[in-house]
Formats: structure tokens, C-alpha cells, sequence
């Protein structure tokens, strides 16, 4: 197991993500978040993009999970990989500084076994080093990813990708514990303090919580459709 892989265990990842259409899109307002969960005591940070991985990193010498996300407009479905999907966007966030990298290692239609076979082995061919998150949405998904020997972590990411979910999907962090001998990374809709607990109950390695910590408009909408409900 990779030192900054051992680091992880037992830790909370805060993931400090914002886009172009929200208030705190920008290099700038992520360093200042990921200092803000740097101050609560967070000993690792989950950012997207070059940009600003680049100024998280300025922060300190803590570990960083990189992914790029590369949205394609001109998709009218979900069906096409956003998460790291090719050599390049791995290189980038590598090259600003990440000391993981997340890759979406779902299989789709769009993107079969052999090809991400192939994005992985040429991720650790140009980066040997680099400790490789591997964000998965089923079981397969991650017991494809753990056999091609390249990935570190095995994270339930995008489990909420192709089904609901009403919270964490603490069942299938149960099931890659009893398949898979990887660590694991909870990841997705972790809301509640007890969210917490019953992941670390189902066997997680780590937890990573984005959206209720660092997204407020979310948070503060969560509110309100709350007091509009119990108001009927």
C-alpha cells in the first residue's frame, strides 16, 4: 500500500468542487475552502481541475485526490465518461500537484473493460507513483477495477449514477469489503452524522463528503425545501 494511501485510512476527505455556474467557481475560492476544511481539522482534500489543485496545493503538504471533469455539452445523456477520462486530463491534475488521481472506472456501452484497461496502464506506465482512486457506480465495476492490479482505492463515487439513492449507499461499501481486499473510499451523499457512523459500521476505509459541507447553495436549499415541507 502506497504511504499516502495509508494516510487515508480512517480519515474524512473533503471534497472542494465548485462550477462556472455557482458563486464560488474559481482557483481562488477553492483555496479558500479547502483552508476552511484544512482548519476543521480535514486531513485531506478532493478538488477538480488543474487550476485549482494547483492553489489547494499551496496550502500545505497534505494529500490531494485530482480528477478533471471534462463536460461535453453537446451530450443530451449521462452516457459518456466526465470523470478523468482520458491520459491527458490525468496528467493534468497529476501535474498540479495531486498525489492521487481519481478515474472513473465505470463500464459502459460507451466505454468498455479493454479501454479503461488501457487508460490505467498508460496512467501508471507515465506516473508509476501516483496512488490511482478508482470512482466506481456497481460491484463490477469495482472488482474489474482491483484485477487490473493499477488502482489503490476502490470508491462508490458514482454509485448514485444509474440508480436512486436516498442517502449513502452504505450496502454496496458491505459488498466490496466482502469481494475486494482494497481499501475503500465511501463517497456520496453523506448528509448526517450517522451517515458516518453506518458507513464506518459497513466496513469503509475512508469517507469523503462534499455537498454538505462545501456547496452551500445546496446546503441552504436542503433547508428550505425542509421548512416548506414541514409547513405543508
Amino acid at each position: 500500500m502506497k504511504e499516502v494511501v495509508k494516510k487515508l485510512i480512517g480519515k474524512l476527505i473533503i471534497s472542494c468542487q465548485a462550477y462556472e455556474d455557482t458563486p464560488l467557481y474559481g482557483a481562488h475560492y477553492m483555496k479558500a475552502m479547502a483552508e476552511c476544511a484544512l482548519m476543521g481539522g480535514a486531513e485531506a482534500i478532493r478538488s477538480c481541475w488543474p487550476q485549482d489543485i494547483r492553489a489547494i496545493r499551496e496550502l500545505g503538504d497534505f494529500p490531494i485526490v485530482g480528477l478533471n471533469k471534462v463536460i461535453d455539452p453537446s451530450h443530451e445523456d449521462d452516457n459518456y465518461i466526465i470523470i478523468t477520462p482520458t491520459l491527458e486530463a490525468a496528467s493534468a491534475v497529476i501535474d498540479a500537484g495531486c498525489d492521487i488521481v481519481a478515474i472513473d472506472c465505470t463500464i459502459r456501452d460507451c466505454r468498455g473493460k479493454e479501454e479503461l484497461y488501457d487508460l490505467l496502464k498508460s496512467i501508471k506506465e507515465k506516473y508509476p507513483d501516483i496512488a490511482i482512486m478508482a470512482d466506481c457506480a456497481t460491484l463490477e465495476d469495482c472488482i474489474f477495477a482491483e484485477q487490473t492490479g493499477m488502482v489503490d482505492i476502490l470508491a462508490t463515487t458514482l454509485s448514485g449514477l444509474f440508480k436512486p439513492l436516498n442517502g449513502p449507499d452504505i450496502e454496496l461499501v458491505k459488498q466490496i469489503k466482502k469481494h475486494c481486499k482494497l481499501p475503500v473510499n465511501a463517497e456520496g451523499s453523506v448528509w448526517e452524522l450517522k451517515d458516518v457512523k453506518d458507513l464506518i459500521d459497513a466496513g469503509a476505509d475512508m469517507i469523503c463528503i462534499g455537498t454538505a459541507i462545501t456547496r452551500p447553495h445546496l446546503i441552504t436549499k436542503r433547508f428550505i425545501d425542509y421548512n416548506k415541507e414541514v409547513r405543508g
